[in-house]
């Protein structure tokens, strides 16, 4: 027989071969298949914003039994509108897209990004800063400095440095809950936009409550506070997470 027809003659069987085994009907399923399918259950799903909704309520709850349990600031109503509504406007801001773009991951997406979330959390920090170096206001006769309440500017910024790290540790806890077995990779980035928003928190309540008016304290104590617990929330994401 030559090559070419033996080539042809194999060719054919599994031709036929094929089509018989198309035509056998399919094995029924196992009693253990059937008993394992019966039991799956749809998986709720991730939701984009429970996460970012649920941490800035509960870490919410100290400040704002701060701001009704205590007594406003004394020369609130002698400082100017303008800066009021301004710097309440941008610790508002940093506290809330800053959580924002560590938890909530765009359209689309699964996860946050956690590039946008360190530049964008960066950022607002930048413009805090650059809004309290700036302009810092007080009013003449009732604004207090450090030493008005027997204290060193080193003391004062103690105080109110020691609330922002406080509020901002609940809030770097609940977000390491949320993102410690969903985040692969940018724990770094993502626990820096994380801090940066509980120290925004506590700077935003500061920013009613605090009476020393310098410019100094409030660099010190409010915004350095708020740079110190993103740092902090840096290094313990990577270091919790291990990524």
């Amino acid at each position: 027989m030559k090559p070419e027809d033996a080539e042809k003659l194999a060719d054919g069987i599994d031709d036929r071969l094929s089509g018989a085994a198309r035509a056998l009907p399919p094995p029924p399923p196992s009693p253990e298949m059937l008993k394992a399918i019966a039991a799956v259950k749809p998986v709720r799903t991730r939701s984009r914003f429970g996460a970012f909704l649920t941490v800035l309520a509960i870490g919410a709850m100290w400040p704002a039994f701060t701001l009704i349990g205590s007594p406003l600031r004394k020369d609130l109503g002698g400082l100017p509108p303008a800066w009021v509504a301004i710097g309440t406007a941008l610790w508002a801001v940093t506290l809330v897209v800053s959580l924002a773009v560590a938890l909530v991951p765009a359209r689309g997406d699964v996860l946050p990004s956690a590039g946008r979330a360190s530049r964008v959390s960066a950022t607002l920090m930048g413009l805090v800063l650059l809004f309290t170096a700036v302009w810092t206001a007080s009013a003449p006769g009732v604004s207090l400095r450090p030493e008005d309440l027997g204290m060193t500017l080193i003391q004062s910024c103690y105080g109110c440095g020691k609330y922002v790290l406080q509020v901002a540790a609940i809030v770097m806890i609940l977000g390491l809950l949320f993102l410690r077995r969903v985040l692969p990779v940018g724990g770094r980035r993502i626990g820096l936009a994380v801090g940066a928003a509980g120290g925004a928190l506590g700077g935003l309540a500061l920013h009613f409550l605090c009476p020393i008016g310098t410019t100094v304290h409030v660099l010190l104590s409010h915004v350095g506070a708020m740079v110190l617990a993103s740092l902090a929330g840096a290094l313990i994401f990577q270091g919790l997470l291990g990524r």
